[in-house]
């Protein structure tokens, strides 16, 4: 075998590996774009029903506030846990806009940048709704209770919601996503759902550097 065939053997080696990593890659990125499709769909129907949980949370809560005029204390502090919920459901619902806008096909990039961009806005809406704890322990005050409640009552009152101010804050900051614990992000991502959102990225990130791997080779 000349040097002529030789090279026409190697090029030919050439196309047939370039046609393989083609291959291998479209099974790899039509494989791993079902499975992020699967656990963004799943993620997106269990936000919607919270969505709609706290829609109705929100209406009670402002039907309640309606009718409770007369008691500033209750009006106040659920007026407050109104406004943390209102904030939480109008984010929900851009997240399901974000995530209904999501097309793979067109660009795993661009998916991957909407899917952090949704997990992040979720993280911190859950870190701000542990901020509205403390109010549930003042809800029920009444202007009787405040004028004669007495000192050992208001020192038992004043630990309570010292204690749960202290615990939300302690969370708060716990879980961010700037926190070197980062075990509890991942309890807390896997108990409410989030972590699918953290597969489907890690499933696109896997195209990507298969997708790396390719070209350079």
């Amino acid at each position: 075998m000349n040097e002529l065939d030789l090279k026409n053997a190697w090029q030919s080696y050439d196309r047939k590996l370039d046609r393989l990593l083609e291959v291998n890659f479209q099974q790899l990125k039509d494989i791993q774009s079902i499975k992020a499709e699967s656990k963004i769909n799943s993620f997106k129907k269990s936000h919607i029903f919270v969505m709609l949980l706290g829609v109705a949370w929100v209406w009670l809560l402002g039907f309640l506030v309606y009718h409770t005029k007369d008691n500033p204390y209750f009006t106040i502090s659920v007026g407050v846990i109104m406004l943390f919920n209102v904030f939480a459901v109008v984010l929900y619902f851009r997240h399901i806009i974000i995530l209904s806008s999501i097309n793979i096909a067109e660009s795993i990039i661009e998916t991957q940048r909407k899917l952090t961009l949704v997990y992040t806005s979720y993280v911190q809406v859950g870190r701000v709704l542990l901020l509205q704890t403390p109010l549930y322990c003042t809800w029920w005050y009444t202007e009787e209770l405040v004028q004669h409640g007495g000192f050992i009552f208001w020192t038992i009152q004043a630990v309570i919601v010292t204690s749960f101010t202290a615990i939300a804050i302690y969370l708060f900051r716990k879980l961010s996503l700037k926190s070197k614990s980062g075990n509890w992000v991942k309890r807390t991502d896997k108990f409410f759902g989030a972590e699918k959102l953290q597969k489907a990225i890690a499933f696109l990130d896997e195209i990507e550097e298969f997708k790396k791997e390719k070209d350079s080779a």
